[in-house]
């Protein structure tokens, strides 16, 4: 699990949808935007609400920032719960855990990963040649297109001429 501080912002009682909804600031110094495999049994904790009664309704980070705004509704009774909401939740926990077994990353998003690390760096050093022979084409093809542009003022030239005696026939004949 994340290490990460929350902080409740606003309690707001809905007794028509026999919910309590929160927003929460979780602080996450440091780490990606948190998900919610991570921040669920976090936040049933802080509220003192079993994991199955409590929904992490939304998301929110500002660009940059290292904290996020959460939206969370927790139940009295389980049958209280939405079944579409919580079917929502559970398939975006699916979803995080299925992507993080598939990529080999741990369930964890706050634990490094040193191979990953290494073998990005490695290919920065075969990469120099690459650079060397892209700049070489690069600078032949501007060469190319010089010379290409040099010609073209003569042979537009060529054909300015053309018009203008085209137009002079025309000119005369009328």
């Amino acid at each position: 699990m994340v290490a990460m501080k929350t902080e409740i912002i606003s309690e707001k009682d809905n007794p028509l949808m026999k919910r309590k909804e929160y927003w929460l600031m979780v602080d996450h110094a440091g780490k990606e935007t948190p998900n919610r495999h991570d921040l669920l049994p976090a936040i049933a904790k802080k509220l003192g609400s079993k994991e199955d009664l409590t929904l992490l309704d939304k998301i929110f980070t500002e660009r940059g920032a290292a904290q996020s705004r959460v939206k969370v509704m927790v139940y009295s009774k389980k049958d209280d719960v939405p079944a579409g909401k919580l079917a929502r939740q559970e398939r975006k926990v699916k979803k995080f855990l299925e992507k993080s077994a598939k990529t080999g990353k741990a369930e964890s998003a706050e634990e490094p990963q040193p191979e990953k690390a290494e073998a990005e760096s490695e290919p920065k050093d075969d990469a120099q040649p690459e650079k060397a022979e892209a700049a070489t084409d690069v600078k032949e093809e501007a060469a190319s297109r010089q010379s290409a542009e040099e010609e073209k003022p003569a042979e537009e030239a060529k054909e300015e001429a053309a018009e203008e005696k085209l137009e002079e026939k025309k000119e005369d004949s009328e």
